[in-house]
């Protein structure tokens, strides 16, 4: 017990330790900060969810101790909450019996792991507009106000004449201002996600490594999503694009939010993909090679995640193939 609490302990100082480094404001620290959720990871993955939920809470108080009550919270959302969230529901299982007479485990499925992600920015985003909505401001505005630094700095930077280069008109410079206040809720919903997804993965493989993991790996290749995801981003996106205003906005970026999971759905059809293929992990770097240059790759993986709900691409691939 002595040690338990000693690794659930050392978990949270160290989450609190890597989300304080950040302040530092260095690309060293920046970096580190990244890995903030995966020390929760660790010991939620192999101790269960509430090792997690304990080690996120100790690092919350030290981070309002530390820094700000406002710090405290916004680790809890970023990072302590989800990592709670998704390791509960990855502990879920239950015991099927086969014709044979064996017992058969089914573990929770990695489709509806990837919402639960997606759960506190829709519920944070929501409630963020009620309550600028309610002190007679807009999220958009609020965006704006909280933006202006990088704006400045963004103006600063190609407002002039780089050389080699010519100067963005005060024309363009207004169109890609307005396009990042615009995507910046979704994109920061997106980061908190990938973030919170990549330091779960790498917790899991390490786990796994040392086979101190409670459940089996997740695969990309079974991923499958629920139809009222789909029918969400659809209304979201089309809220989005058809009316203005506050809630436009706010429908823009929960539509940025529901296509992460659509993402990750469509990266699972290039798994499933793979499998099928003599040289599986050539395919899936090539695959994740041009989707880290190719600014329709994302886009791309969202489309064919879509197509996939609808057509089962990953089922017909798998065909009886071991999944990645």
């Amino acid at each position: 017990m002595n040690a338990a609490w000693l690794l659930v302990g050392s978990a949270g100082l160290i989450s609190a330790g890597l989300y304080l480094a950040a302040i530092v404001w260095s690309l060293g620290a920046l970096l580190l900060a990244i890995l903030t959720p995966l020390p929760l990871f660790l010991v939620g993955l192999s101790m269960g969810a509430r090792a997690a939920g304990i080690a996120g809470a100790m690092a919350a108080l030290i981070v309002i101790a530390a820094s700000s009550t406002l710090g405290g919270v916004m680790y809890i959302g970023a990072y302590a909450l989800p990592v709670f969230l998704v390791c509960r529901s990855a502990m879920l299982s239950r015991s099927t019996i086969d014709a044979s007479g064996g017992k058969t485990v089914q573990w929770y499925p990695p489709g509806m792991l990837s919402i639960w992600l997606t759960l506190v920015p829709v519920a944070v985003l929501v409630l963020t507009f009620f309550y600028t909505m309610a002190n007679g401001d807009s999220l958009e505005a609020l965006m704006t106000r909280l933006l202006e630094p990088f704006i400045l700095h963004y103006r600063a930077a190609y407002g002039a004449a780089i050389t080699g280069t010519d100067a963005a008109t005060p024309g363009q410079l207004e169109v890609i201002e307005k396009l990042i206040i615009q995507v910046a809720p979704a994109m920061i919903a997106i980061g908190s996600m990938a973030t919170v997804l990549l330091n779960g993965v790498l917790a899991q493989g390490v786990l796994s490594r040392f086979s101190h993991n409670m459940r089996p790996s997740p695969r990309m290749a079974e991923i499958e999503l629920p139809h009222w995801l789909i029918v969400c981003f659809a209304a979201s996106f089309l809220l989005g694009i058809t009316i203005g205003d506050s809630l436009g906005y706010l429908a823009l970026a929960l539509a940025g939010t529901f296509a992460f999971p659509l993402f990750l759905s469509g990266l699972g059809v290039a798994h499933a993909a793979a499998d099928r293929s003599k040289v599986p992990f050539g395919l899936l770097f090539v695959i994740y090679a041009l989707l880290s240059i190719s600014r329709w790759g994302t886009p791309a993986a969202v489309i064919l995640g879509l197509i996939d709900h609808f057509a089962g691409l990953k089922a017909r691939l798998r065909g009886g193939a071991s999944t990645t």
